[in-house]
C-alpha cells in the first residue's frame, strides 16, 4: 500500500524510526487511557496528545494549539480541536477528535472536511477517536475537499510493520509535508486506477470513440460509425488488445519502466513457492502475472490490482515485500528468503484466485 521516498529516509533511518516507534507505542500503557476516556476531553488529554507527544515526538508549546478558528457556514467562532503547525505561523494539520467510544463515521468526516475547507494553510487531515486515526489530503481537483477515503488509517489496537514504517512519515524528526503528499496521491493513484479504466472502456465517451476512430484512419465520423465502435469495445477485443501489449512489453521498455532481474527473479521464486504448494492448482499458476510500477512491482492474479498476491519495493539499501497489508524486510530475493513467508504468500494467493 505506502511507499517510503529515498530522499526522505534510507533504509537504516526507516528502521530506526520504526523500532522507536515501537518502543514508544510499547511502553505506553495505552489501554488504561482509553479506560479512562469517557468524553472528547479526556479522550484528547489522556489518549490524542500522547499520541502526537511521546509517539511522534511534537511539542505541545510549540507544534499544536486549540486556538485555531475555522468558521463553518454561519456558525461563526468555530474552532478545530487540534491545530498542527509545526512552528509555523499557520496549521498545516486539521485534528477532529472524537471520544475514544465513539465510532467514527461519515459525519465525523463531514466535520473535518469543513474546517480543512476553511483553512487554506492545511493539507492535511486527521479524523480520530484517540484508537483509530485516520489520514487525509485535500484534493486539489474538488475544491480542496479531503478525498473521502483516507490514505492511510493507523490503530492502536492493530497495526503492522507497514504503518509504523508510514506513520514514520509523520515524526516531527522527519517531516516534510510534500513527501506526504507525494505518498498519499500515489496511493489515491492506485487505488482509483483499475476503476477509472474500468469506466472508461465500459461507458466510452464520444471524445473517447473519435479518437479511436481517428486511429483507424478515420476521417469524419458520426453517431451510427461512434455506435458500431462503442459495440466493439468488449471483452474479445480487449482482450487481443492485452494481448498485444504484453507481447510489446516484452520487446521492449518504451513506458520508462525497466524490469529489474531482481524483480524478475523474486516473480519467479515466489511463482515457485505457489507451484511447490498442494492448494494451488497448476492451471491457476497461468493466471498470476506482475505488473511493474515506477515505485512497486506487484505480482497479481488476472492482471487486476485488486486481486494482489504481493508487492515488492527492491532498492539497494532497502528490500520489503508486502502481503496482505503486512510488510516483511527481505535480505535478499532468494528462495531461502522468501521461503520463510511460504504460509502468508499461498494464503495470499488462494484468497485471489477464489475471487
Amino acid at each position: 500500500m505506502d511507499i517510503i521516498k529515498e530522499y526522505q529516509m534510507d533504509g537504516r533511518r526507516v528502521k530506526q524510526l520504526v523500532k522507536q516507534l515501537e518502543r514508544s507505542l510499547g511502553n505506553w500503557d495505552y489501554q488504561l487511557a482509553v479506560s479512562n476516556s469517557q468524553d472528547e476531553t479526556q479522550t484528547r488529554d489522556f489518549l490524542i496528545h500522547p499520541f502526537f507527544e511521546t509517539v511522534l515526538g511534537y511539542s505541545r508549546i510549540v507544534d499544536f494549539s486549540h486556538e485555531i478558528i475555522a468558521d463553518v457556514g454561519t456558525k461563526r467562532g468555530r474552532k478545530v480541536d487540534i491545530a498542527i503547525t509545526l512552528g509555523a505561523n499557520k496549521p498545516l494539520i486539521a485534528v477532529e477528535c472524537k471520544k475514544a467510544t465513539a465510532t467514527l463515521s461519515d459525519n465525523h468526516f463531514r466535520q473535518l472536511n469543513e474546517y480543512c475547507r476553511n483553512l487554506p494553510s492545511v493539507r492535511v487531515g486527521i479524523l480520530t477517536n484517540g484508537i483509530e486515526y485516520r489520514f487525509y489530503t485535500q484534493n486539489q481537483k474538488e475544491n480542496n475537499n479531503l478525498y473521502e477515503q483516507p490514505f492511510f488509517v493507523f490503530n492502536l489496537n492493530d497495526y503492522a510493520t507497514a504503518d509504523l514504517e508510514t506513520l514514520a512519515l509523520f515524526n516531527k524528526s522527519t517531516f516534510e509535508m510534500e513527501a506526504i503528499i507525494e505518498e498519499a496521491e500515489e496511493v489515491y493513484f492506485v487505488n482509483n486506477f483499475d476503476d477509472a479504466l474500468f469506466q472508461m472502456l465500459s461507458e466510452p465517451s464520444e471524445k473517447v470513440l473519435k479518437e479511436i476512430f481517428t486511429l483507424m484512419g478515420g476521417k469524419r465520423s458520426n453517431e451510427a460509425i461512434l455506435l458500431q465502435i462503442k459495440d466493439l469495445i468488449n471483452s474479445s477485443s480487449l482482450k487481443v488488445a492485452l494481448d498485444k501489449i504484453m507481447a510489446a512489453e516484452s520487446k521492449s521498455a518504451n513506458s520508462g519502466i525497466v524490469t529489474t532481474n531482481e524483480e524478475l527473479k523474486a516473480y519467479n521464486v515466489v511463482k515457485t513457492i505457489l507451484a511447490m504448494s498442494s492448494k494451488v492448482k497448476n492451471q491457476d499458476l497461468d493466471r498470476i502475472g506482475y505488473r511493474d510500477m515506477k515505485h512497486q512491482f506487484t505480482i497479481l492474479v488476472d492482471d487486476n490490482q485488486k486481486k494482489k498476491i504481493c508487492s515488492l519495493i527492491l532498492k539497494e539499501r532497502v528490500k520489503i515485500i508486502e502481503i496482505a497489508g503486512v510488510r516483511f524486510d527481505l535480505d535478499d530475493v532468494s528462495i531461502g528468503s522468501l521461503t520463510g513467508l511460504k504460509k502468508q504468500l499461498t494464503e495470499s494467493a488462494i484468497s485471489c484466485l477464489v475471487d
